[in-house]
């Protein structure tokens, strides 16, 4: 349970890094007057939206946790690849009702 924790830290920890990094490289380029009209499109194209991110993270969340939920319920033997199995089928749930949900935003947009 520890390395799953130090893992997740770690990746949090790259997520701000790469993000503050980014965010220099944009302010040093304007500083320096080497943005156009393409480069700020480019700008522009990368940024993405919040409440989408925070929907689709919610959602896997969600179906990742109604999974553990299920397999409280569900016996099987210890050597057993059930449990892994089921995780997977709800975690792939949350991510196909995360696209579909977000297609249907988008196409609205």
């Amino acid at each position: 349970m520890t390395y799953v924790a130090l893992l997740s830290a770690l990746v949090i920890l790259a997520i701000i890094v790469i993000a503050i990094l980014n965010h220099r490289i944009k302010i040093r380029m304007i500083k320096r007057g080497l943005v156009d009209e393409t480069t700020i499109k480019t700008f522009n194209g990368l940024n993405y939206d919040l409440k989408i991110d925070a929907l689709k993270w919610g959602l896997i969340l969600f179906f990742g946790g109604a999974g553990l939920i299920l397999l409280n319920y569900i016996t099987y033997q210890h050597d057993s690849t059930l449990p892994y199995g089921i995780e997977i089928v709800f975690l792939s749930a949350g991510f196909i009702t995360y696209y579909l949900i977000s297609k249907k935003i988008n196409s609205n947009s």
